[in-house]
């Protein structure tokens, strides 16, 4: 069965494909890496059909990944800091990768993929980010999150090279973009939008730059621009269990950060009572389209998909239907407001919706709370104003950069 590790067998050994933390990797060294580690697997005689691995460093859970498939098991990263493990089950008959996702519950579940889920798409999502046999892309992230993963795959699958850093510090990022002179830099909004604070001069070998998991508006995309005068942007709307769905170019880009674009080619989406379904080939083993991620959105004339929430975003608060996106993202379109969660508390034996923000530019003074409320008001209806608005330095965030609302009572 055809994996991962043969495609990048069939890659020329002397070529480029990994720089890690500045240290430098040809495909010929990964195969022989992952050669090693596969035959440790085959030492072992396991019975088991699923290996669990987790690795801290980028290299590691690279080539522990492809020695999986090289030796025959079904390789499932995980978070290096993942509390529980999910069961695993009956696996299906073509998987040859599994991952692991909480979804929107916080239960681990795993989720199976054939080559070809992937692998069958790699040409059309290539041509779209602007990758090229001749690309070096940077990334930041562990490769136990699948938009990681795929696009590693995706570029190795051409022969390109990815520059890669395991750990959060966006002034040597910016350093190995000029250093390596990356032509694609792919993070999440969140995380680019600290390369303008670190580049001092426009970088212009970068020609395509790639987000995903968050919106980002046409403000943000300018600053992005004056960094990398050269370079188009493009957000994309995907899941774990279905892959790409949507995508939107920079000049598509309004102030309306919601706005995920149109559906990639061979993908159909849908929208019925609010509830987005998708339709497409490339999804996990099980899933029967058209499918629903349970996320909330409308469609405009144009075709292009708004994404409106999750169906969890909308909560009944003293009978009244309220949304705690709606009220981040009036939140966020206060000036002096970087970055603002909603989420739902006890108060007094009754739910209430409390906010936490984080300021940028303005010191924290008695006023700031009587600003936002005075902004609020003008937005949003009084029965969606949040009972309290606490200031903090800063929020949480998974490591795919999603706001993190399950772990607020540690901030």
């Amino acid at each position: 069965m055809r994996n991962f590790y043969e495609m990048i067998r069939e890659q020329e050994a002397d070529r480029l494909a990994l720089v890690e933390e500045g240290k430098e990797y040809t495909y010929g060294e990964l195969v022989k890496l992952s050669q090693e580690k596969g035959d440790r697997l085959r030492q072992e005689k396991s019975e088991k059909k699923v290996i669990f691995l987790r690795e801290k460093r980028i290299l590691d859970q690279l080539v522990s990944f492809l020695g999986c498939q090289a030796a025959g098991k079904i390789p499932l990263l995980v978070p290096e800091d993942a509390k529980q493990l999910p069961e695993i089950g009956e696996v299906p008959e073509k998987a040859c990768m599994a991952v692991m996702t909480s979804g929107s519950t916080g239960v681990p579940k795993v989720l199976y993929r054939r080559y070809e889920s992937w692998a069958d798409f790699f040409p059309v999502q290539n041509e779209i980010f602007g990758v090229t046999p001749e690309s070096r892309m940077f990334a930041q992230g562990s490769l136990a999150f699948t938009g990681n993963l795929n696009l590693y795959m995706a570029q190795f699958s051409i022969g390109a090279a990815i520059v890669a850093a395991d750990v959060f510090d966006p002034r040597r990022w910016a350093e190995w973009i000029e250093e390596y002179k990356t032509d694609v830099v792919y993070l999440i909004p969140r995380k680019l939008l600290f390369l303008p604070q670190c580049i001092k001069k426009p970088v212009a070998t970068v020609r395509h730059i790639l987000a995903g998991s968050q919106s980002m508006g046409s403000e943000e995309a300018e600053k992005l621009r004056r960094c990398f005068p050269n370079a188009g942007i493009v957000l994309y709307y995907g899941a774990s269990e279905l892959n790409y769905i949507t995508y939107l170019r920079q000049d598509q880009m309004t102030q309306e950060k919601n706005c995920v674009g149109k559906p990639f080619p061979g993908v159909q989406v849908s929208v019925e009572d609010g509830e987005i379904f998708v339709t497409t080939p490339y999804h996990v083993e099980g899933v029967l389209c058209p499918f629903s991620l349970k996320d909330l959105g409308h469609m405009d004339v144009a075709g292009n998909l708004y994404f409106d929430g999750r169906k969890d975003d909308i909560v009944s608060i003293r009978g009244r239907k309220v949304s705690l996106l709606k009220i981040e993202g009036a939140l966020e379109d206060i000036p002096f407001i970087g970055e603002a969660i909603a989420a739902v508390v006890e108060k007094e034996g009754e739910k209430r919706v409390a906010a936490w923000v984080t300021l940028c530019g303005s010191e924290v003074s008695e006023e700031c709370e009587k600003q936002i409320y005075a902004h609020l008001k003008q937005t949003i209806a009084n029965y969606e104003l949040p009972f309290c608005c606490k200031i903090v330095e800063k929020l949480p965030h998974t490591e795919s950069g999603k706001k993190d609302r399950k772990v607020l009572d540690k901030v």
